[in-house]
């Protein structure tokens, strides 16, 4: 027979084996108490027969005319007292044999309920989880070893106690509920977790219940089994703070790779912050359009949010003359500007060669690559046209020109809300996204909320005074 895979599968063998013995029980001692109950039926119905017969035969004795010894009548009775006698002793011997048989059958039940008895207890002992039947009230009635070892109290002691010790009040409450569930639908209750409290120390449990029922099938209490999974428990709990520090490795990584280019570029301090923000809200929106509902999951948000901000990224290969020209550039200088997009696209591309697995920088990469890429195919750096353009460099193509147009550059002003918003819906199909541009419109108002309090914290930052600097 093939190990069960699952705690499920686990639980569901070992309920069966406990119920077919349980039950097997409870059929030998119906069929001991059935067999006892016809043996006294039928030994007083061959003594009342018996009883009859002798009377009727003494009392037609007293009437016969003829004079009969008592040796006639025991060794020489006429064929008229033969039969009836034979037919009694028949009778006789008959219940006497029925009686020996159920005397028999007996034995043989007591000795296989013994037998069914033993496997069943051992059965039980020598599984790895914890089994325990329980009365309504939670005092236990049965425990095996392995259940005393995973609460550390031996089986002696835990006759005495209540199930409900081991837990404090909020998990009692949740898991008395699905005690309940399980009384009243007489369904069981599988694979729900638990925390017992034994002296301080946690152990975290994986457990299954069902009712339990006396030899007539009335529910009595509860069955169930229990598996420890406190260090499975700890091991995940282990594997989640080596995520959350991976996370914030991978957040400060990207982000202190981003502000090499911010600081640069912009100044203001808020830029990466806005960017991010518009990705978040914009990919939000857009998980509503049934045709990136596959596509876009709560991992994917995450993912740009964090990796949005390394779009201009390149920039740091840009000489200093170009970022800070205030004047127009000329046709040359903007083939200069137009390869940060290769530049930071190859620059992350290099990080992730070092990085085993699927590294957090992939979605960084395609945004630094194509974030210039147009909806008509006129962008740079390599002319992508429509869905061939990565969703990710789409969605970010858009915040991007919204930050621009609204916030002052070296070369220009900035626009105004309302503004940007009509400059961004004429460019829809041609350098933006049709569904990008839908998605902007619908949550146009929360990206101003956005602006506003981001420039707002910028210039409360530039009005805080220098820290003098020691020597």
């Amino acid at each position: 027979m093939p190990k069960p895979s699952t705690f499920v599968e686990s639980a569901g063998a070992i309920e069966v084996i406990v119920s077919l013995g349980s039950d097997s029980m409870n059929k030998l001692k119906n069929l001991f108490h059935n067999r006892v109950d016809m043996a006294d039926y039928m030994v007083l119905t061959g003594i009342f027969l018996g009883a009859l017969y002798w009377a009727l035969e003494s009392l037609l004795n007293v009437f016969s005319p003829e004079e009969i010894s008592f040796y006639q009548e025991i060794f020489g009775p006429n064929i008229n007292v033969v039969w009836p006698r034979l037919i009694v002793f028949c009778l006789f011997l008959m219940f006497g044999s029925h009686v020996q048989f159920t005397i028999n059958e007996r034995k043989k039940a007591l000795e296989a309920l013994k037998e069914s008895e033993e496997k069943y207890r051992t059965i039980l002992e020598s599984i790895e989880e914890g089994y325990y039947e329980v009365d309504f009230e939670g005092y236990f009635i049965f425990v095996n070893d392995s259940l005393s070892k995973i609460l550390g109290v031996s089986k002696v002691d835990l006759r005495f106690m209540n199930f409900w010790d081991f837990m404090d009040d909020e998990n009692a409450g949740r898991i008395y509920e699905t005690f309940s569930e399980c009384r009243r639908t007489g369904e069981p209750a599988k694979a729900f977790d638990c925390e017992f409290n034994i002296d301080g120390n946690i152990r975290y449990v994986e457990a299954s219940a069902s009712l339990l029922r006396d030899s007539k099938g009335v529910p009595t209490g509860y069955r169930g089994v229990l598996r420890d999974r406190t260090e499975k428990k700890k091991m995940e709990m282990d594997l989640l703070e080596s995520y959350r520090k991976v996370h914030e490795a991978r957040t400060a990584t990207i982000l202190g790779l981003a502000k090499l280019a911010e600081y640069r570029d912009e100044g203001t301090g808020t830029h990466l912050e806005r960017i991010r923000e518009y990705a978040r809200i914009l990919t939000v929106q857009l998980a509503m359009n049934p045709k990136f509902r596959g596509h876009i999951d709560q991992q994917y948000i995450d993912d740009i949010y964090q990796s949005s901000i390394l779009h201009d990224i390149g920039k740091v290969g840009t000489p200093d003359a170009l970022l800070l020209k205030p004047g127009e550039l000329t046709e040359e200088e903007f083939e200069i500007i137009k390869r940060h997009t290769l530049m930071g696209g190859n620059a992350l591309k290099a990080i992730e060669s070092q990085i085993e697995g699927k590294s957090f920088l992939a979605m960084g990469r395609e945004i630094a690559y194509n974030h210039h890429e147009k909806w008509d195919g006129s962008g740079y750096p390599r002319g992508l046209k429509g869905d061939a353009i990565p969703l990710s460099a789409r969605i970010i193509a858009l915040a991007d020109v919204y930050d621009a147009l609204t916030t002052k550059r070296f070369y220009k002003e900035a626009y105004s809300h309302d503004k940007a918003r009509d400059m961004i819906f004429a460019l829809k199909g041609k350098h933006f996204d049709p569904d990008m541009v839908n998605a902007f419109t619908a949550v146009a108002e929360k990206f101003n909320q956005v602006r506003k309090e981001k420039l707002k914290e910028a210039a409360e930052y530039s009005q805080r005074p220098a820290r003098a600097v020691g020597r």
